[in-house]
């Protein structure tokens, strides 16, 4: 039987480092909220350029739960541009729906133009699949005769690849939103924020799914509210680890040990977690994103293969969750306590994030969400100007990574390797020499022969010859 745990009152949803395992940043600064005193409404526009993607009833879902928490109110304009208008148009509805419904100040709109998108943002979420992108990788992997691993060239690969089309939306920001904060959910997500920073010349993040996926796991398999997950994690764009972890108030490492055969043997416990408890058991601590695993290997028979047919159809889920909503005018709702993978919503916990940035922009309000950006000391043995993924302070106009301190080498040396790997490529794509990108491949050699790395970094330097600007 599960002993029931008691949530602690939680400030916040990551803890703030500090002479304490788990200290908390404050939810609110008070005195320093923009417009408080004069009495103007508080507002923020949030350009989402892939306004068709099925993410967006996420994000509008999670806009609107913070708004109906938020003891400071504030508007919300959500511009959504895709290249098909058609496929933003139900999107657009389902946030009157929701307005509807729920009685928020947020109003959304298809844009005509990216442009148009754009003027005046805050924000710029840019969530899209560069159809025409891929369809030249795949090709020039043909050619290559070489398959890309995810992790190595696989990153160089799709980084190079999108590379100027994200730099035309950072151009195109400068002109009509300069001073906005792009945040980039298209992987490689570390990579291209640091690349839109240096070259764009704009502020920008990037943001994961998968700690807030690992929150909101944990949550059910502790039988806890979301907000009564605390993680202390550090690492890059799918490759960290839980440095510390709280469940109401408890040692959340210390409850998994004593539960773990209840947790892997619960009926929804999702095939993608496989790696969760024999990681643990080997090095004390959880992956921050609990479905990548390298370059750890995790054994998996037939039996496990199985399980995942029972989490097949989750696109239909979300669409016909959609057409239910515009259908009935009700917003798309789960029942509670259900593992988030079984949501009619995608990646749900990340739209609560999008919507405490945006609370965060509009009024002042600090909040601490998780984002990759530049490092600048935050780990303290990792190089300063690295992209890195850390618990990160968003107030206003200001995001800051906050201190983790020094991380065991032990644990992580690869995972710094990894960060270094990704600036290298960062450098590659201000700088365009080659000699830099084989640099980057030399971090970590396993991926290939060194033949097969060497004609690699050749054949994509040629491939993808264009400048920036």
């Amino acid at each position: 039987m599960w002993r029931r745990i008691v949530p602690s009152p939680m400030a916040s949803c990551f803890p703030v480092r500090s002479s304490r395992p788990f200290a908390r940043t404050p939810s609110s600064t008070a005195g320093n909220i923009p417009g408080a005193r004069s009495g103007e409404p508080m507002r923020a526009k949030l350009a989402f350029v892939g306004g068709g993607s099925l993410f967006v009833p996420s994000i509008i879902n999670g806009i609107a739960r913070v708004m109906q928490e938020s003891k400071v109110p504030f508007e919300v304009e959500l511009a959504l541009y895709d290249i098909k208008p058609e496929r933003a148009a139900p999107m657009c509805a389902y946030a009157e729906v929701v307005r509807k419904a729920w009685g928020v100040p947020l109003r959304a709109d298809v844009a005509g133009s990216r442009g148009e998108a754009l003027k005046g943002a805050d924000v710029v979420l840019l969530s899209v699949w560069l159809q025409e992108e891929h369809e030249r990788l795949d090709a020039f992997e043909r050619r290559l005769g070489f398959r890309l691993p995810e992790e190595g060239p696989g990153v160089a690969a799709w980084a190079v690849a999108c590379a100027p089309w994200s730099l035309g939306v950072a151009a195109e920001m400068r002109a009509c939103c300069p001073g906005a904060l792009l945040v980039t959910l298209m992987n490689p997500t570390d990579v291209i924020a640091g690349a839109l920073g240096r070259i764009g010349a704009v502020r920008a993040a990037g943001l994961c799914v998968e700690v807030d996926g690992l929150r909101g796991a944990l949550a059910y398999y502790f039988r806890v509210p979301y907000e009564a997950i605390v993680l202390r994690h550090a690492g890059v764009n799918h490759d960290g680890w839980v440095l510390g972890l709280e469940v109401a108030g408890q040692d959340g490492y210390e409850l998994w040990r004593e539960r773990w055969t209840e947790i892997v043997g619960d009926p929804d416990y999702h095939p993608g977690n496989k790696g969760l408890w024999p990681i643990l058991r080997l090095t004390g601590h959880l992956r921050s994103s609990a479905y990548h695993n390298w370059p750890l290997e995790v054994a998996e028979d037939a039996t496990h293969q199985a399980l995942w047919a029972r989490w097949q159809g989750k696109r239909e889920l979300y669409t016909q969750a959609l057409e239910e909503a515009l259908r009935t005018g009700e917003p798309i709702c789960d029942p509670p306590g259900i593992h988030p993978e079984r949501s009619k919503l995608n990646y749900p916990y990340t739209g609560i994030t999008v919507g405490k940035l945006m609370q965060s922009v509009a009024t002042g309000w600090a909040n601490v969400i998780p984002l990759q950006v530049p490092n600048r000391g935050a780990i303290a043995n990792f190089p300063s100007e690295a992209i890195v993924e850390v618990p990160t302070l968003v107030q206003g106009k200001l995001v800051q990574p906050l201190p983790i301190g020094a991380v065991p080498e032990w644990l992580m040396g690869y995972t710094r390797l990894l960060a270094i790997q990704r600036q290298l490529i960062v450098e590659y794509l201000a700088e365009r020499d080659l000699l830099t990108l084989k640099r980057a491949l030399a971090t970590l050699p396993m991926f290939g022969s060194v033949q097969q790395l060497d004609a690699f970094a050749e054949a994509l330097h040629r491939e993808f010859s264009w400048t920036h600007r």
